[in-house]
């Protein structure tokens, strides 16, 4: 019989554990639910790899076999019906606090730490456990991310679609840029019809950027993946942006970015870290980090595009450009005037056609501003 510190037998004898959702197990569930979380990390069944990479996956596997299953937390209920009900953990030999597996799909590193007591559980789940999902305007956090493209990582947009909807840390229902907002706040009718609603938000606008958007599962945050293609032929960037409300665990994403080797930023929660893993998510600072001196013209126009996709509004992007409208590389300078034109920046173009000295490139770009000033 595993033996369990005092302070977790006092906090079982809490009566207002039941108010936040908690179910505690039996040593007999206990364990049948220890052998049933231990089958999610059979390398032949993997429902907790969630895209990990096989070292990871490995020490996750390592680590969930060091926990014992003590009971359950809360329901999250997709936008579909599936429920998902988180777990509590807990590990018997150190036993330094109570952990919450908002799903058991969810490998340890993406665990919550929730100390010893009914209140410190209730401030670990509250982030993620909401009578509905937050107004977008009220996801005050917006971050951006390149994380590939359709040459080095294989990516197309299609792709990326199936590698959310399959997210065990988000709700699969999307929708494309033919809608400016959620179609769908609230759930859709179950079965079929529900299906068949959710295949209609899938629609991209012809005009617009195409992308799909998601939901988080628990802090119900927005996931947008945007195809960025047609500004130089060939070259195919692929975007995702979040917007959140912060999360108050640094630490827990500090230590997710060590094991992993990411850079997420430390007030995501932890379900939109999960479902950015196996994929790199690199900022516009992450970006302009690379803009070391000596840098080949190749690499810095690459770094450019990047950067130009990355901006959030036209202001961002022309900061970020002008910098490199006077660089020494007729073809930066080329790079960096086409980008401004798909913008719109005509201050930009305007000064670089008063300085330019190279005969063609100056007129091409006074050609631009001619155009810009007669749209």
């Amino acid at each position: 019989m595993t033996v369990t510190p005092r302070w977790f037998d006092a906090l079982k004898k809490d009566p207002k554990a039941a108010e936040v959702g908690v179910q505690w197990f039996s040593p007999a569930e206990s364990e049948a639910r220890r052998r049933e979380l231990l089958q999610e990390y059979d390398p032949l069944r993997g429902g907790a790899r969630q895209n990990l990479s096989e070292e990871a996956f490995s020490a996750a596997r390592a680590l969930a076999k060091r926990y014992l299953p003590v009971g359950l937390g809360p329901t999250a209920t997709a936008r579909l019906g599936q429920k998902t009900r988180a777990w509590l953990l807990l590990d018997p030999e150190s036993a330094p606090e109570l952990k919450v597996a908002l799903s058991p799909l969810h490998a340890p590193f993406f665990w919550l730490p929730a100390g010893q007591s009914v209140a410190s559980l209730q401030e670990a789940l509250a982030p993620y456990f909401l009578a509905s999902a937050p107004a977008e305007e009220t996801l005050v956090r917006t971050e951006r991310g390149l994380v590939g493209t359709g040459a080095r990582e294989g990516l197309d947009l299609l792709q990326l679609h199936a590698r959310y909807q399959d997210s065990a840390f988000l709700d699969g229902v999307a929708w494309g840029s033919a809608y400016p907002h959620e179609p769908a706040m609230d759930s859709l009718p179950r079965g079929a019809a529900g299906r068949v609603q959710a295949r209609r938000f899938l629609e991209q606008s012809p005009t617009h950027r195409a992308t799909f958007s998601f939901r988080s599962l628990h802090s119900r945050s927005l996931l947008t993946a945007e195809a960025h293609e047609g500004a130089v032929e060939g070259v195919r960037l692929f975007i995702v942006r979040l917007r959140y409300r912060p999360a108050q665990q640094s630490a827990l994403i500090r230590a997710l970015n060590q094991r992993l080797g990411s850079t997420y930023p430390e007030d995501l929660p932890i379900d939109l870290a999960g479902a950015l893993t196996g994929l790199p998510f690199d900022t516009e600072d992450t970006v302009s980090r690379a803009l070391t001196p000596g840098l080949s013209p190749a690499s810095l126009s690459f770094a450019l595009l990047c950067l130009e996709g990355l901006a959030a509004d036209n202001a961002s992007a022309e900061a970020r450009l002008r910098p490199f409208s006077e660089h020494p590389e007729g073809l930066v300078r080329q790079l960096v005037a086409h980008l401004a034109l798909r913008r719109g920046l005509s201050g930009l173009l305007a000064d670089m056609a008063a300085r330019e000295s190279h005969p063609e490139l100056k007129q091409r770009l006074a050609e631009a501003v001619r155009r810009l000033a007669s749209d």
